[in-house]
């Protein structure tokens, strides 16, 4: 019991705490902050995937507190600035529906330190270098967005073991990146990455890409190129791959939003690919405000996702499915993938959401993932600080285990829930 009221009490603590982390202004020219970022989440799954050792229901807990300093100190000619941030995570109970961690995950270290400097404020700034163990995404995150590939004891023991905290992605810098962001006009921006992960889950790939963003009338067009210039083993995951991205987003008026984005993507064996179209429409005239939303994605047979997961968008964007996309698959290949959404903000501080999904399996030969989800949220900050974050998901497998599926035991409808508490400054 003690393990489970601990990460609620830590939460409550640097609540009523938050006064005391404030930006410290050292001088006229030097600013320090502290960082304080504390999540701890409660999961059940009344079913269990593949890579469990047993079926049927598992219940556990996950904690990440992180922990640090930014600092900034003016230039005469722009700002420099650094971060040093640690992290402690851990997994308790079951372990997760999938098995990947076994609840027996416990890690203390450093997970960011970098060294920038920027030729203005962050907002203005039309030059951003930096150097360091960071956070990178690249565009929307359908790439990378950081490298937040957890793994716990589950699959390879302590080989693969990142310190637990699966579902919370407790890790997710590259172990070391170089960033320039060149803003050339106000219409055209430039990104230029080289990015090393010490992460055995990922192989241990080294990357680079470079990114072109320019702005029309409401309309975003960007291009990505990124390559895989080394891995750990040879012939393994992202071995070689090249990949070439373009996307778009327009508003069409207030209210309809459109977006779509192609990979073409060049590996050793052949060509992959992967896309989705995606149309978003808010109606301003109701009460409050709801945006519907319908978005169709398709990945290939061989695809290989690199580094893709969640950004501050939230629920629903690359990982797919609160089941799908973390327990049972799939995970961003060899499917087709229709998802249904529909977002309110009944008040200032309380916003709720639906999301369907419908998954189809393109090559039945790596098994049939084939299922249908529908998660239910809500995101309630009582305070500026504090994020409440309960969902419920129901997720209906068309085959079990036992014929190609990945879900163990029978192929009946999966209750998941989880709740997730946290305190951000």
């Amino acid at each position: 019991m003690q393990r489970i009221i601990y990460p609620i009490l830590l939460l409550a603590t640097f609540g009523c705490q938050s006064a005391l982390a404030e930006a410290i202004q050292v001088s006229d020219q030097f600013t320090v902050k502290p960082v304080i970022d504390v999540t701890y989440g409660v999961f059940n799954s009344q079913k269990s995937y593949l890579s469990a050792t047993d079926e049927g229901q598992k219940t556990w807990h996950e904690a990440v507190a992180k922990y640090g300093v930014e600092a900034e100190y003016q230039l005469a000619q722009g700002t420099a600035y650094s971060s040093l941030i640690g992290v402690t995570s851990g997994t308790f109970g079951d372990g997760d529906a999938a098995g990947i961690t076994t609840g027996d995950e416990r890690k203390t270290s450093l997970e960011q330190w970098n060294l920038g400097w920027r030729n203005g404020s962050a907002e203005e700034a039309t030059i951003d270098v930096s150097v360091g163990r960071q956070k990178v995404q690249i565009a929307d995150g359908f790439l990378v967005a950081g490298d937040a590939l957890n793994f716990g004891q589950g699959v390879a023991g302590d080989a693969l073991d990142r310190g637990g905290a699966y579902y919370l992605a407790a890790r997710q810098s590259f172990d070391l990146t170089a960033v320039l962001h060149y803003q050339i006009s106000d219409a055209l921006k430039t990104h230029w990455y080289y990015l090393e992960s010490n992460n055995k889950a990922q192989n241990e790939a080294k990357l680079w890409s470079a990114d072109v963003e320019y702005h029309y009338a409401k309309s975003d067009l960007g291009l990505t190129y990124l390559a895989v210039t080394d891995v750990a083993e040879k012939d393994g995951l992202h071995d070689d791959i090249k990949d070439v991205a373009l996307r778009v987003k327009t508003n069409v008026n207030d209210q309809l939003a459109l977006a779509a984005e192609y990979v073409h993507q060049d590996q050793i064996q052949g060509n992959e690919n992967a896309w989705y179209a995606s149309a978003q429409y808010t109606f301003d005239q109701v009460k409050y405000q709801p945006t519907l939303g319908y978005r169709f994605s398709s990945f290939s047979d061989d695809y290989d996702g690199l580094f893709y997961g969640n950004t501050d968008a939230g629920f629903g964007t690359w990982f797919q499915g609160e089941v799908a996309a973390n327990y049972s698959g799939p995970y961003s290949t060899n499917a087709r993938i229709h998802q249904l959404s529909l977002q309110a903000s009944v008040k200032e501080n309380l916003d709720l959401g639906i999301l369907g999904y419908q998954f189809d399996t393109i090559n039945d030969a790596y098994g049939n993932l084939d299922g249908t989800e529908v998660d239910l949220f809500a995101v309630w900050s009582p305070t500026q600080n504090i994020n409440v974050i309960p969902l419920v998901g129901f997720y209906k497998p068309k085959k079990d285990a036992d014929y190609g599926g990945s879900q163990l035991g029978d192929k009946d409808t999966n209750t998941y829930a989880q709740l997730l508490l946290q305190y951000v400054y």
